[in-house]
């Protein structure tokens, strides 16, 4: 049920969202989730090396990973309905479907990608790369329909974290065969959906920890008809080879929820397509983690990528922000 305050009363929502004044702290956000993101890809990337043996293990940790999603989801809503603050920050019902939907999309984007790497496991690096490029899409669908314009800075910024996450990911190596890569363009696809729909619902007055708990909770229903799916198609519960993995993939599933709560705040407080570009680089804190708990070398075109994306961020953080032209009165 959706809350509301006073009889005719605007539902509360986050005063800082929603009305258009861009400053530099979507930034911070922005790092925030892309940390977030780096947990949640190391963790399913560990889980991946340690379960060589369980062909369908990709298929599991995506499984496990939505139910831990959705498991912040439900302390969410217990918190919302203890609190007796409700779904207060949802200025109505019809925008209750944006984060609905950047919820399914978001899992599935999160399967295909599991997929993508499945069907080819050497061609991590060119499928990794097409996915993290999403921030283009998440950019044009902002300038198609919202008329967002980015300035002169922003726009060096952004291509510059793109042109990173490029060379990062294709510093993994190995080449994409066909359906490897029909399963990163969708992923990607559905990853920019995901971020644009995030957008649209600060537009829409939605405010950020209420359209997270609600993409929360959409991605664990999503877990949730996935796991019995899984046991008719298979005999058998989705639960990988060793259980500690899959409290590492519950582990994973709670990052990723965190982290797009930060998304949420980053490209509703911020240009969307830069913001999503920023958290999208989480390749780089993963191939740290990568090199500092596993010992995995970093070649010198993931190094290069890496301070290529950094680069990016500094220049997004030293720049400013497109001036808005102030709105004519009725008289001007």
């Amino acid at each position: 049920m959706i809350a509301r305050g006073n009889a005719g009363a605007a539902p509360a929502v986050d005063a800082t969202e929603g009305l258009g004044r861009e400053g530099r702290g979507w930034l911070a956000y922005a790092v925030a989730a892309m940390l977030l993101l780096a947990a949640t890809n190391f963790i399913l990337g560990y889980i991946a090396e340690k379960s060589a043996g369980d062909p369908a293990a990709s298929v599991k940790a995506a499984i496990v990973l939505w139910l831990g999603t959705g498991l912040l989801g439900v302390v969410g809503l217990l918190v919302f309905k203890a609190s007796g603050r409700g779904f207060a920050g949802l200025p109505g019902k019809a925008p209750l479907l944006l984060p609905l939907a950047a919820g399914v999309t978001l899992a599935l984007g999160m399967l295909l990608l599991k997929a993508g790497l499945g069907a080819n496991p050497l061609a991590k690096g060119p499928i990794v790369a097409v996915t993290s490029s999403n921030s283009l899409v998440v950019a044009l669908l902002a300038w198609a329909l919202l008329r967002e314009k980015l300035s002169a800075g922003q726009w060096a910024g952004f291509l510059v974290i793109v042109v990173g996450i490029v060379l990062v990911s294709l510093g993994g190596g190995g080449r994409a065969n066909r359906m490897a890569l029909v399963f990163a363009v969708m992923a990607m696809l559905l990853f920019g959906a995901t971020n644009f729909f995030l957008k649209l619902a600060g537009r829409r007055g939605c405010d950020s920890l209420t359209a997270a708990v609600i993409l929360w909770l959409a991605v664990g229903g999503c877990g949730m008809l996935a796991v019995p799916g899984y046991r008719l198609a298979y005999s058998r519960l989705p639960v990988l080879e060793r259980p500690g993995l899959s409290w590492l993939a519950l582990l994973a599933g709670i990052f990723l929820a965190l982290a797009m709560l930060g998304i949420k705040k980053a490209v509703t407080l911020g240009p969307a397509g830069p913001a999503t570009a920023v958290s999208g680089s989480n390749a780089i804190a993963v191939s740290i983690l990568d090199l500092a708990l596993l010992g995995h070398w970093l070649p010198g075109l993931k190094l290069a990528g890496m301070l290529t994306a950094v680069a990016g961020i500094a220049i997004l953080a030293l720049s400013a922000p497109l001036k808005k032209r102030p709105v004519a009165g009725p008289g001007g």
